[in-house]
């Protein structure tokens, strides 16, 4: 973008040839049509704000075209400057940061005081205990609660901490049983922990997503060709107590896994149908299912109690959309929600 700036006004330039000089009127309007944008404007990583390479490009730009008119320069010359000013312009207001499919989004927990749904869909979640135990016969209930901490900015009561069956319980809803999915959330891991879930649907019978013991992402999705488990394959989430922004999609067939806002591995498998979960089964944040949920004595059922898997960690801004978003959509989220 600079360099296309530099290189039409370099067409102003006055040289040693005589010209005659045009008139202004055109470019100074445009000049006062941008420095209104520009002023009636902030950058940010907002909804509603810009970006802020674009907003200092445009001020540059503003100021060449006033040396512009100052001079004696033709006609051409300045009609140059204003088609110039009008892209710059064109390419500020193109950088403004928008909401993410907002239609598509079916619910936002931004953990910022409480479990409220923020998108106002009303899937608003409950603090409950969860078992803990490495069987149905030895488990217990962990007796500890979400409790809310800073989150990544210091910010207090912005985040919820997980830890001995901590669980947020969402009540069911036939709107987490779509075809196609996003997950978005920030995470800090306390530790290592082989079955860390951070988001499930009545686990493996319908879709988790979690870190594995190698703090991989992984995403389980049950379908009707297979119940298919996959991990990204590639970077880790290597360190413990780090703030870190992941996201993962599908769509027939496909899983893409993000580390804050970039795409790390695209997996591919046999296409089908994701199976419904039934309404006698919670959405689950940082569990795999909540207690109601579990049974401890049929280990015919399909929520026997099989060990304590659940998030021991901290998590915040939890989105989960009905449709597979783009990479650019997801680099979006992490840019709008990287800055307080």
């Amino acid at each position: 973008m600079m360099v296309a700036v530099v290189t039409v006004f370099q067409s102003c330039t006055k040289n040693n040839s005589a010209v005659t000089p045009g008139n202004t009127s055109g470019l100074t309007a445009a000049i006062d049509s941008a420095t209104a944008v520009y002023t009636s404007t902030v950058a940010g990583h907002e909804p509603g704000e810009y970006d802020s390479t674009q907003r200092v490009m445009l001020n540059k730009t503003i100021i060449l075209a006033k040396g512009v008119v100052t001079g004696s320069f033709s006609q051409q010359q300045l009609n140059n400057a204003i088609s110039n000013l009008n892209r710059a312009v064109a390419a500020y207001q193109s950088s403004v940061v928008e909401n993410v499919s907002p239609l598509n989004l079916v619910a936002e927990w931004k953990f910022d005081g409480n479990a409220d749904d923020a998108t106002g869909n009303g899937h608003n979640g409950i603090l409950k205990t969860g078992y803990v135990g490495s069987s149905a016969t030895s488990a217990v209930d962990g007796g500890t609660l979400p409790t809310l901490v800073p989150d990544r900015f210091g910010r207090a009561n912005m985040a919820y901490h997980f830890t001995n069956g901590a669980t947020v319980d969402v009540p069911f809803s036939a709107a987490f049983n779509p075809q196609s999915f996003t997950i978005s959330l920030w995470l800090s891991r306390d530790g290592t922990n082989a079955n860390n879930y951070m988001v499930s649907f009545d686990r493996w019978n319908g879709y988790k997503f979690q870190l594995q013991g190698g703090n991989l992402l992984f995403l389980t999705v049950n379908t009707t060709v297979s119940d298919h488990d996959q991990d990204d394959g590639g970077p880790s989430i290597t360190n413990p107590n780090v703030w870190t922004q992941v996201a993962v999609s599908y769509n027939a067939g496909t899983e893409k896994f993000y580390i804050n806002g970039n795409l790390v591995s695209t997996e591919t498998f046999a296409a089908g149908s994701l199976v419904p979960v039934p309404s006698t089964v919670d959405f689950t944040i940082g569990n795999e299912l909540t207690e109601s949920d579990y049974s401890l004595t049929n280990s015919n059922s399909p929520n026997y109690f099989y060990g304590g898997d659940y998030f021991i960690g901290s998590l915040s801004n939890i989105r989960f959309y009905n449709v597979a978003l783009s990479d650019q959509d997801v680099h979006s989220i992490w840019s709008i929600e990287s800055a307080p």
